[in-house]
């Protein structure tokens, strides 16, 4: 049986924000709180909420991150784990709530980012190719691409976006080097078989 906790937490991701930071303050969950904050656009409210929780959840030194991307000073780095476990995640929440000026700040440091895990760009490109926001996701796979050559998702991701576009020779220049690199890589062999490439 689902916990409230857990059902407040799947609404909020949702895009369902009612009661959300109500429920979060209340029972003692600031970095869940801090988010709420933040797509309220309340970052003075986020930052206490992160403040609380910096020492016990490294979620909460992210979130503190985040915030100094907002204001253009950031005086903590990242870390390669918080990008890897919570950019994408973050991003994905924020275009949910339609806060395109909270992501463009954050996109605005993904070379900075990239000095600490240089999969970044591919976490970015993946959270707005999920969001169907395909001209940023190729440039940010692209940019991927460019670090990460040997990753097959990368080149996956890529087919798929030139497939959406109809544009079938590069998009089985992308499966096949998918392929090269990964030869029974699942998603690419089956997009190669629905554009009959097989």
């Amino acid at each position: 049986m689902i916990t409230k906790y857990e059902q407040v937490k799947k609404d909020f991701l949702s895009g369902r924000l009612k009661g959300c930071r109500d429920y979060f303050e209340s029972h003692n969950y600031p970095v869940e709180a801090g988010y709420c904050y933040m797509v309220l656009d309340n970052f003075a409210k986020a930052k206490e909420q992160f403040e609380k929780a910096k020492s016990a959840d490294i979620r909460g030194h992210w979130g503190l991150i985040l915030l100094q991307m907002q204001e253009e000073k950031i005086a903590i780095p990242p870390t390669y784990f918080e990008i890897r476990n919570f950019l994408e995640a973050d991003l994905d929440i924020f275009i949910t709530y339609c806060k395109g000026d909270i992501v463009q700040q954050i996109l605005k440091y993904a070379d900075y980012m990239s000095f600490y895990n240089l999969e970044c760009y591919k976490f970015i490109g993946r959270a707005l190719w999920a969001h169907n926001i395909m001209e940023p996701a190729m440039f940010f796979l692209n940019k991927a691409k460019d670090k990460l050559y040997n990753d097959p998702e990368l080149h996956y991701l890529l087919a798929y976006i030139h497939y959406g576009n109809k544009d079938l020779v590069n998009c089985k220049r992308e499966i096949e080097t998918c392929l090269n690199i990964l030869p029974k890589y699942a998603p690419a062999v089956m997009l190669g078989q629905k554009i009959n490439m097989f």
